[in-house]
């Protein structure tokens, strides 16, 4: 009977690990490569675009398997971790010298990478946040935050909860802007939350966890911040995290030192739509970082520092002292040229404090990834001294103001952002000096090999160097041995060679050997060659392969060692990571600032948003690249002044710029940046809500013109007094009566709510709109204007009182390059609209012909019947209507209805 290819002891051991991990796919240490078998194998090769083959060909229950090669190994596992997939790291966790004479060699599972829990940070993109969520349902609902790549760990809480209900608004927006890869979930959690998650964020993992993993008293670890006996939400939720690190990645809990506590209501609200449509992180056109906010502000120097910009652009601050305090730094950066030049070079020097601090906690860290460490910790003095010379001292300390309620803002978000080095770190950096080389070679991943050595530097340790001596004098013994066997034998081509796996050997060509002395043991037969052996070269073989594992496993030791006395100083290295972070990200502001001669913006708890001579930091540089100007112009709402804007112009005119550009500004300001403007004040934003652009939702069964009314059906929904509201082209998705008449209901709306208002940007075609000035005290209209020449357009640029009277959709239609047979039949259909000579077929009228009455009413009175044909009623209610005092929409109505009896009365 054939023997079960699964009953190996290989095999055995293989799944007695699987089955301690039956949600992961296990990668399996066999000594140069990763094995994957069975289930794992069929799933994970198709994903890696790998060869699928099988395990003891012939024998019954042939196992599939494939596998990927250690040095190769962390690109494979991340690229299952992105698909959604868990993959359990199973190591060898012991010498196969050591365990000589036995079959099987001890493996463990030394990690668990998820979606959420990286694993190696090297390679993923510098400025963004490798998020893990947890949820923590009830009638408040926490929200924990753990990025294990660089320990930043936040918690918060929503009051509300799924229940069966669909999760609050505030919980929805934050999750969004959160953008996690995984979520945690309880299992016994409500099976709607799921469903609503998956459409929310379809590209996060959903994990479900034992509840009682929620609850902080069985937490593993107590960051500073979690207590055991904390009940709230956020601390459930956070114990989750904490619980499922010390599950998969135990040795990250020493990176995660402190959870930080944050308020939804600390930083302006900008939900999904708003990112998307001012383009912050990417851009519409391909997804990309290109032509964004975030692309244009971004001067920083370190990864620290573009993290730190990205968290300050999707959580703009509220209070204005903080403001404040962000702004000090950066005027005082962007004053003084020379010294802002000194500490960006400083900063350049450092490396990514927090992800090298996290590599350095893996059990499968490297001498390279600790070397690393070493080169950031020796680059801080320099950063303390650029700001800190006696003829440039960029902060100096301050006198007598200790204790202000401005003082204490401004230290909550790092001001001054003095490097405050702990003493401990000097002497890690020169403990990390003093134990490794300058350039360790490279040690794969899990290496116990002997010949994985030479990273201890030569004097730290003196039986180190003793072993290494032993091993340097049997080499040259063996050397001299080798030229005494050449004249020996006249073989002048024979050398000493070493192979790991049969040790050293004398090599002779096989022409040679009949020179072969007698005594020549053979141990080796290659193609052209015969390796041989004598008692002499294994005396000194034992002696040197003895001397070098011995030094091989102090090294390993010693290597341990340091690292251990590197991580109890992890804290201290996070603090310096803060503040490096807090200075670049400032000095990139500054940068960029004094540049682009931007401006410090007065913000305050006020309602007024005055702008005079903004521009688009986006577009501004793009049209200066092309040899163009940017016309700067200025913004001016306030709840009880100008608290709605009608925008009417051209298209091409500058409208959609314009919104965006009022958006942008008031962004940059309320994260502490400077501003393109002449001048800038902004009453306090609680939230930016946009409404702009055409796109669907097709997969979802949503067209354009849904897509549209649920935004600002959302925006209606959420407004406050405090908001900034930018709408583009509300209603162009539906008919024109039908959306034109959302329009201004929308507008009104808006100008309507109890209490005044939101600051209101509106842009429309619809130029019916701007009669609501009319009659809404706190509507004001204005235009981009236009100028004719000939068939050409020529384009302003510069915003003006009152309304426009075209949109020059033709004209644009003809920069676009439409045939120009198309144009002329277009002026023509325009000509007759214009003129209500247009039937409604769209033909031209024709004399005499009675006009149908089975299509919808237009805009230019098409098929209104005849005067003589009106009934008397009809005539009588239209000399009553006092024109003047009609809105556009009161006129449509009207119309409308008297249609409607005319189509049921016969006329006279």
């Amino acid at each position: 009977m054939k023997r079960s290819s699964l009953d190996t002891p290989m095999m055995r051991q293989f799944l007695a690990i699987k089955a301690k991990h039956p949600d992961a796919i296990v990668f399996y240490r066999m000594g140069d490569f990763y094995e994957m078998f069975l289930r794992d194998a069929e799933l994970a090769a198709p994903l890696l675009d790998i060869a699928l083959t099988t395990r003891d060909r012939g024998k019954q229950n042939a196992v599939p398997m494939c596998g990927v090669p250690v040095h190769a190994a962390d690109g494979h596992i991340k690229r299952l971790a992105s698909l959604g997939h868990r993959v359990a790291v199973c190591e060898q966790v012991e010498d196969p010298k050591v365990a000589a004479g036995r079959r099987l060699l001890r493996r463990e599972v030394v990690e668990v990478v998820t979606p959420g829990l990286v694993g190696d940070p090297e390679g993923i993109e510098a400025a963004r946040e490798l998020a893990l969520v947890a949820l923590a349902p009830g009638p408040a609902t926490g929200l924990a935050v753990l990025d294990a790549s660089t320990g930043e760990f936040r918690a918060t809480e929503v009051d509300g909860g799924p229940d069966g209900g669909p999760l609050p608004p505030a919980l929805a927006e934050e999750l969004q802007r959160v953008d996690p890869r995984e979520i945690l979930l309880p299992e016994s959690s409500d099976p709607g939350l799921q469903a609503q998650l998956e459409v929310l964020l379809p590209a996060a993992a959903l994990t479900a966890v034992d509840a009682s993993s929620f609850d902080p008293a069985r937490a593993p670890a107590h960051p500073h911040g979690l207590l055991p006996g904390a009940t709230e939400p956020s601390a459930r939720a956070a114990a989750a995290l904490v619980s499922y690190l010390a599950a998969n990645q135990p040795f990250a809990l020493a990176h995660v030192s402190r959870l930080r506590r944050y308020g939804l209501t600390d930083a302006m609200v900008l939900d999904a739509a708003t990112r998307r449509h001012l383009e912050l992180f990417a851009n519409a056109e391909d997804g990309s970082r290109a032509r964004t906010l975030f692309d244009r502000l971004d001067q920083t120097t370190t990864p620290l520092g573009a993290r730190r910009l990205t968290r300050w652009l999707a959580y703009p601050l509220l209070d204005p002292a903080a403001i404040a305090a962000r702004q000090d730094v950066v005027a005082v950066l962007a004053e003084r040229d020379r010294p802002r030049r000194r500490l960006r070079e400083a900063l350049r020097r450092v490396r990514d404090l927090e992800r090298l601090l996290a590599k350095a906690a893996r059990p499968t860290a490297t001498p390279r990834d600790l070397v690393g460490l070493r080169a950031s910790l020796e680059a801080l003095p320099a950063v303390r001294e650029a700001l800190n010379e006696p003829d440039a001292e960029l902060f100096p300390a301050r006198q007598g103001v200790a204790g202000t309620a401005a003082v204490e803002a401004a230290e909550r978000v790092g001001w001054p952002p003095a490097l405050r080095l702990p003493d401990a770190l000097p002497d890690v950096a020169g403990l990390l000096r003093e134990a490794l080389v300058d350039d360790p070679p490279v040690v794969p991943r899990g290496s116990r090999g002997a010949d994985q050595t030479g990273y201890v530097r030569e004097g730290y340790h003196s039986e180190l160097d003793g072993l290494r001596d032993g091993v340097r004098k049997g080499r040259e013994r063996i050397a001299g041995l080798e030229a005494r066997e050449r004249t020996r034998t006249g073989v002048a081509g024979l050398r000493v060679r070493y192979h790991p796996v049969h040790g050293y050997g004398i090599e002779i060509s096989k022409t040679n050997l009949a020179r072969v002395p007698e005594d020549y043991e053979r141990k080796q037969t290659l193609a052209n060659a015969e390796r041989f052996t004598t008692a002499e070269l294994r005396e000194v073989e034992s002696g040197v392969s003895g001397a070098n594992e011995r030094a091989a496993a102090l090294e390993r030791e010693l290597f341990e060692s340091v690292r251990r006395a590197t991580l109890e100083h992890a804290a201290a290295m996070r603090g310096a990571a803060e503040a490096v972070a807090e200075l670049d990200a400032s000095a990139a502001l500054a940068e960029v600032a004094r540049r682009d001669g931007w401006v410090r913006p007065l913000v305050d708890a006020g309602e007024r948003l005055e702008v005079r001579a903004g521009r688009h930091p986006v577009v501004e540089p793009i049209l200066v690249a092309a040899g163009e100007g940017f016309v700067p112009n200025d913004a001016e709402l306030d709840p009880a002044g100008t608290q709605l804007l009608v925008l009417t112009g051209p298209n091409m005119s500058g409208k959609s710029t314009y919104l965006r550009q009022v958006a942008l500004i008031v962004l940059l300001a309320q994260m502490g940046s400077f501003v393109p403007a002449e001048s800038a004040h902004i009453g306090v934003v609680d939230r930016v809500f946009t409404r702009v652009g055409a796109s669907d939702r097709l997969a979802r069964g949503e067209s354009t013109f849904m897509v549209e009314m649920r935004e600002t059906a959302a925006i209606l929904a959420n407004v406050s007094r405090r908001s900034l509201v930018i709408l583009d082209e509300i209603g162009r998705g539906t008919s024109t009566f039908d959306g034109l008449s959302i329009a201004w209901a929308v507008a009104e709306y808006l100008h309507d709510m109890p209490g005044l208002g939101p600051r209101t940007l509106f842009a429309t075609h619809y130029h019916e709109l701007t009669d609501l000035a009319r009659t809404k005290a706190r509507v004001k209209n204005a235009h981009f204007e236009a100028r004719e020449w000939g068939e050409q357009v020529i384009f302003l640029r510069r915003l003006v009182p009152g309304g426009a009277s075209r949109s020059y959709g033709i004209q644009v239609a003809r920069l676009a390059g439409l045939p120009e047979s198309l144009l002329d039949r277009a002026r023509e259909l325009l000509r007759n609209l214009e003129g209500g000579e247009l039937d409604e077929r769209g033909r031209p009228r024709i004399a005499g012909e009675a006009p149908a009455h089975d299509d919808q009413l237009g805009l230019f009175a098409r098929g209104v019947p005849r005067p003589d044909a009106a009934p008397s009623e009809v005539l009588d209610e239209l000399r009553a209507v006092d024109t003047d005092r009609t809105t556009p929409i009161e006129a449509l109505e009207l119309l409308a209805r008297l249609r409607r009896r005319l189509a049921e009365e016969p006329p006279r």
